[in-house]
């Protein structure tokens, strides 16, 4: 599936070419919420088309109309995964109260999966970077969403940045579409790494930047 979308991402930029920036970067804005929500349980999706938007950076179009847009859209959208998702469970639930019940209270035991993926250990960056699998498993939502914040900065900027490099100096987004996924996966393995051996650097960045702050 990903050689296919390798081999259409090249024509998706031309195409919009001829939209207006505002227009172009809505048709993305939208295409990127879909991705987010259609494909549950991928590490940190959206990278297809936040790379397509970076091939219109690199284009020539405003840095600043394309990337916050894309930036929002995507954080907004890995927030209505995880709520979306935390729903349909709720719903799936309801609509069996007789194998609930056999299970023995699954709501509970949910919701204690939840927090043991909220601590402080890598294994709660991971569920984080899955949206879906955040709301599915019902992380708490301020680890959740301070967490996923912190992976999903370096990963969009290294996404866009790999898009703009391929308008630029390619001329062709799909001849890179594997190493901006490297570049984000190895981004998103030193945050993870970091999580598990120096907790406290992340809480002390968290902190600084105003994102984590005490109840």
């Amino acid at each position: 599936m990903m050689g296919l979308l390798a081999a259409a991402t090249p024509a998706v930029p031309s195409a919009l070419s001829g939209l207006p920036t505002a227009v172009a970067v809505a048709a993305l804005c939208a295409a990127v919420v879909v991705e987010i929500i259609a494909i549950p349980g991928m590490l940190l999706p959206g990278g297809t088309v936040t790379l397509i938007a970076g091939a219109l950076i690199g284009a020539g179009r405003p840095v600043l109309a394309v990337a916050a847009p894309m930036v929002i859209a995507v954080i907004g959208a890995d927030q209505l995964a995880y709520f979306e998702s935390a729903v349909l469970i709720d719903w799936w639930r309801r609509r069996r109260p007789a194998r609930a019940e056999r299970d023995g209270a699954p709501r509970e035991r949910t919701a204690g999966q939840g927090r043991a993926a909220g601590q402080g250990r890598a294994g709660g960056w991971l569920t984080a970077a899955m949206p879906t699998v955040a709301g599915a498993v019902r992380m708490p939502y301020r680890a959740f969403a301070v967490r996923l914040i912190i992976l999903r900065i370096p990963w969009l900027a290294a996404a866009l940045s790999a898009g703009t490099l391929a308008a630029k100096w390619l001329g062709d987004i799909g001849h890179v579409v594997g190493v901006g996924g490297v570049i984000a996966s190895l981004i998103v393995l030193a945050c993870l790494l970091v999580a598990r051996h120096r907790p406290g650097a992340i809480r002390a960045f968290g902190r600084g930047t105003g994102v984590l702050r005490k109840r």
